[in-house]
């Protein structure tokens, strides 16, 4: 069965053989730099036979040139096409997917959306993979590897290359026009702390602490989940951070503030796009009890576990100075590094290092129970748990680090407009732009904390609050009681 896999260029590589055969890369021992196609993290197919496809997989390479900065994004589309290797070769007699045609979309289609069971998906689902099965054939027809797509409707597209474009690929679409554009869930507060005590504290629902819990990791991952939830941020983003990326709560120049303004690293956002970020002065406090305590004790077990030697290839890390990190490169030389530029799998490798120079505890802020850097896939274990230890005490509760992000989207903007409807209310808008200072300001605040690209991202949590309309039918009476107020 063919397999997704990912990259990371820290391990053996080789480079790939006439005959398409992907080697065993524990077989010999290359050094990557030598082969600067390689990026970090991009997926890549391997066939049943461990073969390798070199077409298909420099389409995932290719793709953040072709505008598609999400690390996220170039894996759902690998999982989706990964998803048509596997049809075409079980449903479709073994057919290879450049050899692919309408008739097979149409059967795909059948079975992922009409025929009963658990493989039926969505209409959301089914658009996001057509999406990316029109991405990878509209790339692999202006690269020359078909001449045909089987994502058109009606006639084929034309094999005449110097037909004007417009009649050489038709423009109709497979993708479902009823299809919901988001499925955004959110919780509110009152569940948010139900699943923070209950799942992640493992509390009994009365409040006390269960007797019967062996885990003491509760407090850690409670934190965790205020933090996302406080932030917005998102999964990959907050389990990327090393403490110098956030200032100590009692550092002198936020003053009185009661939050503080954080800058993220563009090479931990979503394309790449740095953001500032407020994070409360309160969670600031708790991080700095949490290093002092929790993950101290989980890098002494990391100390003794000799933890280092299961990292491949550690940077190790002499100071953090000015947003950058003091590396030592062997001898009496040391390097700088800038954290902005340190992708996700960089910054599990950093090892900071004792006076002595010896290893003394990673540079990652949050530690799983053995020392090491508590990884994206591991949160996300923590909260099924967490969800199973809630339904386990009679509570229908099903939350991702991913709601959490939207809690925190619905939440802020509700908030947001209150504000500006106050504001607009003390001081109305001479030019009548009320639209604009009402909703659009607060969308546009939300979409900068947020890090989206577009503001029609930030639209969809509108829908989300059921407060709006009030809130709206309120500033609007507000707004007709002082016109009909006499002149002064």
């Amino acid at each position: 069965m063919p397999q997704l896999h990912f990259t990371d260029t820290s391990v053996c590589v080789h480079p790939v053989q006439p005959d398409g055969a992907f080697p065993d890369p524990m077989d010999v021992s290359v050094n990557a730099m030598e082969f600067p196609e390689l990026v970090e993290s991009i997926p890549f197919i391997l066939g049943d036979d461990g073969s390798y496809d070199a077409d298909l997989n420099r389409f995932f390479r290719e793709c953040p040139s072709m505008g598609m900065r999400s690390l996220n994004s170039v894996r759902a589309y690998a999982h989706d096409i990964l998803t048509w290797i596997r049809f075409l070769k079980e449903r479709r007699g073994g057919k290879s997917l450049w050899r692919a045609d309408r008739q097979d979309v149409i059967a795909f289609h059948r079975t992922r959306r009409l025929a009963a069971g658990p493989g039926q998906i969505t209409a959301s689902s089914w658009n996001r993979a057509v999406a990316a099965l029109e991405k990878f054939y509209a790339w692999a027809w202006e690269e020359g590897l078909v001449s045909t797509t089987p994502l058109s409707r009606g006639t084929t597209a034309a094999t005449d290359r110097s037909a004007p474009r417009h009649m050489q690929r038709r423009s109709r679409s497979f993708r479902e026009p009823a299809a919901r554009r988001h499925d955004m869930r959110f919780i509110g507060m009152d569940r948010f702390i139900l699943f923070r005590d209950v799942g992640l504290r493992a509390h009994q629902p009365q409040g006390q602490a269960d007797p019967a819990w062996r885990g003491h990791n509760g407090e850690r991952d409670a934190l965790f989940a205020e933090f996302l939830a406080a932030t917005g941020l998102r999964l990959e983003e907050a389990s990327s951070l090393v403490p110098a990326d956030l200032p100590r709560h009692d550092d002198p120049l936020l003053g009185g503030a009661r939050s503080c303004p954080v800058v993220l690293p563009a090479a931990i956002c979503k394309g790449g796009k740095s953001r500032e970020i407020r994070v409360p002065r309160r969670l600031l406090r708790r991080i700095d009890d949490y290093m002092e305590i929790e993950r101290a004790n989980a890098a002494a077990r990391w100390r003794d576990r000799r933890g280092w030697e299961q990292v491949r290839s550690p940077i190790g890390v002499l100071d953090w100075r000015d947003r950058g990190a003091v590396i030592d490169t062997g001898g009496t030389r040391t390097g700088r590094r800038r954290l902005d530029v340190m992708r996700p799998g960089e910054r599990a490798r950093l090892v900071i290092l004792g006076l002595d120079g010896t290893p003394a505890e990673p540079a990652a802020l949050w530690l799983a129970d053995t020392g090491g850097p508590m990884r994206p896939a591991a949160w996300e274990a923590t909260f099924l748990r967490a969800g199973a230890r809630c339904r386990g005490r009679g509570f229908d509760l099903h939350v991702t680090p991913h709601m959490l992000r939207h809690t925190f989207a619905v939440h802020m903007l509700s908030l947001l407009i209150q504000a500006q409807i106050g504001a607009v209310i003390a001081k109305p808008d001479q030019n009548g732009a009320v639209y604009r200072r009402v909703i659009g300001d607060p969308l546009q605040k939300l979409q900068r904390l947020l890090g989206h690209s577009s503001i029609a991202s930030t639209y969809i949590y509108l829908d989300s609050l059921e407060e709006s309309r009030a809130l709206v039918d309120a500033a609007a009476s507000r707004w007709a009681d002082d016109l009909e107020a006499p002149a002064s």
